[in-house]
């Protein structure tokens, strides 16, 4: 603002000081001398005093209106994720039905007027939580039969498959434990949301699956039937609580470590299933 007020001056006064003098021509030199004394001097200081005063305002408002605006809206966007965020322990914790927004807004810092304006109600949180929390999950999983070229590749695309599921359903990282819980809500206390959910996440993971094992086994009950028995033996593990599954575990056994046993144990049963 202040630049363009600045070039504002220049040209009134290059144009005031060069233009009137030439529409003076026909008057007497002494009538030419008043009125490039009157247009040459009072009429350029009055012009570069409202632009100067422009300028300075301009930038007055510019150095203090911009800034609080940019901070506003940063605040916005660190409250909006701070509820989502608090939304997420809450819904993985206890489900849709039994989550208190009220709790999510203690955990935020925040208040309902806030998170009613940011989301609408409780329902479009939960839906914009769970599908942050399962994102893309079925992606690379439906994919993974697309690599397959030999013997070797398609068992490693099997123990990839299963050991991404155990990766979730038998979490170490803290993003992983909240999917587990949501997911063991969502299966024992299904929401209106759930074939939605079913459908965009859990279906293109089980049909990864099924692609996988459908190379080997030309059975449909057969590959049916495998194919559902390798999904429960992953999936217990997220719909069973944490304190249930480690009592059925060796001591000092960390949750990676047996996730890596179970891989193992259930690719064997596969293998040898197919031949």
């Amino acid at each position: 603002m202040a630049g363009k007020n600045g070039r504002g001056a220049e040209r009134a006064v290059h144009s005031e000081g060069s233009a009137a003098p030439s529409t003076q021509i026909g008057r007497t030199d002494r009538g030419a001398k008043q009125a490039e004394r009157s247009e040459g001097s009072a009429a350029p200081s009055t012009q570069i005093g409202r632009t100067d005063r422009g300028a300075k305002q301009a930038e007055r408002s510019e150095g203090s209106a911009a800034p609080s605006t940019r901070k506003a809206r940063q605040d916005g966007v660190e409250t909006r994720e701070a509820i989502l965020a608090a939304a997420e322990q809450e819904f993985a914790a206890k489900g849709f039905e039994l989550a208190s927004a009220r709790e999510i807004c203690r955990r935020a810092g925040a208040n309902s007027a806030l998170m009613n304006r940011y989301f609408g109600s409780k329902e479009a949180l939960y839906r914009l939580a769970a599908k942050r929390l399962f994102g893309d999950l079925g992606a690379p999983l439906a994919k993974l039969a697309d690599g397959v070229k030999d013997e070797k590749s398609w068992r490693a695309a099997v123990r990839e498959w299963i050991d991404d599921m155990l990766f979730m359903t038998l979490p170490t990282e803290r993003a992983q434990k909240l999917c587990a819980g949501l997911f063991r809500h969502e299966v024992t206390r299904p929401t209106k949301f759930h074939d939605e959910f079913k459908e965009a996440f859990g279906r293109p993971v089980y049909e990864g699956l099924r692609k996988l094992l459908a190379m080997k086994v030309k059975d449909e009950e057969r590959l049916e039937l495998l194919t559902t028995s390798i999904w429960a033996q992953v999936s217990v593990y997220a719909l069973a609580d944490v304190k249930w599954h480690k009592s059925f575990r060796p001591a000092g056994v960390d949750n990676r470590a047996w996730a890596e046993k179970v891989t193992d144990s259930i690719c064997e049963q596969v293998f040898m299933s197919v031949g």
